[in-house]
């Protein structure tokens, strides 16, 4: 089979309009982002090349060039369903910048289905509870509703994941997809600038973001979606011991997560991944 890993990063003049990472005073959002962005991006490339597959990592804005809004950004994830260069590959891994790659498994060979990935409601942290805060928030689980509504995607109650959730919501720094699946979505899926202009300025930017949309098209068009489990999305930080870091792929989500992964890239903490010239440590 023939396989490929995306990536990327895109920096321009709205990232540092966000202002500082509190924990990088030394720099800008930028640089901190661009620095973990080539950490993972390094770290993919050599999980690629143990696994076999071709790696693809970029920092140009190709599939929402010329678009504007808040969650602009995160919807250029959907270049894997739209931009043909990829329609040769088998399988297509996506994966955010901010993960490490901590493993030799093989991610594609798990499943045999259209999309899989580890879903919001299966994420476990030492303190228990999931990433899905609609399950025990009546407000959260109305705001994503709500969202859902104005558009005319039904809400789906997850029966795919090994936990109840009333909504089905991967996360999605981390999915696999089969060819069939990125052709089907080019033709089924709702227009995603229709949708996130929708919410622009009415939803909170978690609620308007790319793994509301993608999931519940998935969901809406009867796509064949599997769980896998959190070690292949989990952030070290969220456990109060070292357990975290025997994941297989470490996912620093958030700004201040984001100089934690500098400082264990530092201190030697991944199994892969060596020093290398495009971080100044």
């Amino acid at each position: 089979m023939k396989n490929i890993i995306y990536q990327y990063m895109i920096i321009d003049e709205d990232t540092n309009k966000r202002g500082k990472v509190p924990q990088y005073p030394q720099g800008t959002r930028a640089e901190l982002y661009q620095k973990t962005a080539d950490l993972s991006a390094e770290s993919f490339r050599t999980y690629a090349n143990k696994i076999g597959a071709i790696h693809h990592y970029t920092n140009n804005k190709v599939f929402t060039k010329g678009k504007s809004g808040t969650t602009v950004p995160l919807f250029e994830v959907l270049r894997l369903v739209y931009d043909p260069l990829y329609d040769d590959f088998d399988k297509l891994l996506f994966v955010d910048t901010d993960i490490i790659a901590n493993t030799e498994e093989n991610i594609f060979d798990i499943e045999d289905c259209d999309v899989y990935g580890v879903f919001e409601s299966d994420i476990r942290t030492t303190k228990g509870g999931g990433y899905n805060s609609w399950d025990y928030s009546q407000k959260k689980y109305q705001e994503v509703a709500t969202r859902f509504n104005r558009t005319g995607v039904p809400i789906v109650e997850n029966r795919w994941g090994k936990e109840p959730s009333s909504i089905t919501c991967f996360n999605t720094g981390v999915m696999v997809w089969s060819r069939d699946a990125r052709l089907k979505a080019r033709e089924c899926f709702d227009d995603w600038y229709e949708y996130m202009m929708a919410g622009e300025g009415k939803d909170a930017f978690w609620v308007n973001n790319d793994q509301f949309f993608i999931s519940g098209q998935l969901t809406k068009h009867g796509f064949d979606i599997k769980g896998i489990d959190q070690t292949w999305n989990d952030t070290p930080t969220h456990w109060e011991d070292d357990r975290g870091y025997d994941m297989n792929f470490l996912h620093y989500t958030g700004g201040g997560n984001k100089v934690i992964m500098l400082d264990d890239y530092t201190n030697n903490k991944f199994k892969y991944l060596k020093k290398f010239k495009y971080v100044k440590a």
